[in-house]
């Protein structure tokens, strides 16, 4: 008999995956300190690790890193929530699944080459290539069957972390100019990727466009978390329900 599969789920506030944890039966919940893993089971037996790491590297780290270690078993390891438009054509609702991550503010030059990731000898992290289809395949189909409504368009791309809440222009400006194919700017994803790629675990990032990571991006930011938290698990049941495809 095949083992249900186990996801891992992953989001820096309750808002960004929605706090209800109602959608999950058999739920358990253990502490590590300040930090808190959920368990349980959603739909026919698909089994769920989740947790809110709070803002930041450390903090993705470091709750990926208890995840993994409390659910051995994992197949995949999810972390979804907001982010800021690198590209001036992205639009607030519009979701980025990336094809790669990078830490922008990884800098150990000139011993390494700006961005490189010393562990890894490597800039881009890039997800497992059969995940990252099925999760194209299945958030395409959802909105297209309208599971999806208020949503954006969803989109392949870049996506950067760094511990810093971009709301400057002049920064954003000199990131692209670093990095021209940029969609999006974040604060965890990066740092979870890291975590996984170096325990040998599958690992996606999905965010959703908050605002323009410019000077307005602090208001629009908070402003849209409230919005959010309400349609943040269509998003993941969206995904969930379609594991039997992958």
């Amino acid at each position: 008999m095949t083992r249900p599969l186990h996801i891992g789920l992953l989001g820096a506030m309750p808002e960004e995956i929605g706090s209800d944890l109602s959608h999950l039966r058999q739920l358990t919940s253990t502490d590590h300190g300040d930090l808190t893993l959920h368990q349980g089971v959603w739909g026919d037996g698909v089994r769920l690790t989740l947790a809110w790491s709070g803002w930041g590297k450390v903090s993705a780290a470091r709750a990926a890193t208890r995840l993994l270690a409390a659910a051995p078993d994992l197949d995949l390891l999810l972390f979804s929530g907001v982010a800021g438009a690198a590209d001036a054509a992205l639009q607030q609702w519009d979701v980025v699944l990336a094809d790669a991550v990078i830490q922008h503010d990884m800098n150990a030059s000139p011993l390494f080459p700006r961005f490189t990731l010393p562990p890894l000898n490597r800039d881009r992290l890039q997800p497992d290539p059969d995940w990252l289809a099925w999760a194209s395949r299945s958030l395409n189909a959802a909105q297209e069957a309208g599971e999806l409504k208020g949503f954006g368009t969803v989109r392949p791309g870049l996506i950067a972390t760094g511990d810093q809440f971009i709301s400057d222009a002049v920064v954003l400006k000199e990131l692209k100019a670093a990095l021209p194919d940029l969609q999006a700017v974040e604060m965890e994803g990066g740092a979870v990727a890291q975590v996984a790629q170096q325990e040998g675990v599958p690992w996606l990032v999905l965010r959703v466009i908050s605002d323009g990571a410019d000077e307005a991006a602090a208001q629009s930011f908070s402003d849209f978390l409230q919005v959010y938290e309400q349609q943040a698990w269509s998003l993941i049941e969206a995904l969930l329900k379609r594991l039997s495809t992958r």
